[in-house]
C-alpha cells in the first residue's frame, strides 16, 4: 500500500510543529491556528470565500464540541474562588487537615480524592477545586506544590480520565 503524501499534509504537518514552537516559547497560538486552517483550506479548495467560511466553521464545530465542558470548568473555577474569598475552604479542610500528615499521605490522599471527583466532573475543573482546597493542607505538612500537582494530574487527568467510565466525555470525544 502506497501512501502519498501531498501538499495538504506538509502545511498541516509544518503548522503542528509551528504550534508547538509557538506553546515552547509560551506565545499565544490562536493566530498560527487560525493561519494554518485558512491555509489548508485554500489548498484543499482552491477559493478564497471557501477558506474564510472554513475558518468560521471550525469556529462553530469547536464551540459545539466543548462549550459543555467550558461551562463546567468555568462555575467550578468560579466557586472555587468563591470559597476561597469567603473562607468556607477552611471549613472544607478540617477533615482532610486530620488526615492528612505526612507528606506521603497528602500525596495519596489527594491523588485518590481528584480521581473519584474526576470520576464525576471533568479533571481541569476538578483541579481548580482541589487545588483550592487541598494545596494549603498539603504545603502546611511539607508536600511541595509540584508534587500537589503531580498527584492531581497523574490520577486525575491520568488515571480518571483514561477511563472516564462516569462522564464518559474523552470516548465521546474520541469517538466523534
Amino acid at each position: 500500500m502506497v501512501i502519498e503524501l501531498t501538499a495538504l499534509h506538509w502545511i498541516y504537518v509544518l503548522f503542528i510543529f509551528l504550534i508547538i514552537g509557538f506553546m515552547v516559547m509560551k506565545r499565544d497560538t490562536t493566530l498560527i491556528s487560525i493561519i494554518g486552517i485558512f491555509l489548508l483550506a485554500i489548498v484543499a479548495t482552491g477559493s478564497l470565500s471557501g477558506s474564510v467560511s472554513s475558518i468560521f466553521n471550525s469556529f462553530i464545530y469547536a464551540i459545539t464540541e466543548l462549550l459543555p465542558t467550558i461551562l463546567v470548568i468555568s462555575i467550578i473555577v468560579a466557586m472555587s474562588r468563591t470559597l476561597t474569598v469567603t473562607g468556607i475552604n477552611d471549613a472544607m479542610i478540617s477533615p482532610f487537615a486530620k488526615l492528612i500528615k505526612t507528606p506521603a499521605l497528602a500525596y495519596w490522599t489527594i491523588g485518590i480524592v481528584m480521581m473519584v471527583i474526576s470520576w464525576f466532573f471533568w479533571p481541569s475543573p476538578a483541579v481548580a477545586l482541589m487545588g483550592a482546597v487541598l494545596l494549603p493542607v498539603a504545603v502546611r505538612v511539607g508536600l511541595p506544590a509540584l508534587g500537589v500537582a503531580v498527584a492531581m494530574n497523574l490520577f486525575g487527568h491520568g488515571i480518571a480520565l483514561s477511563g472516564d467510565f462516569v462522564i464518559q466525555a474523552a470516548p465521546k470525544l474520541t469517538a466523534k
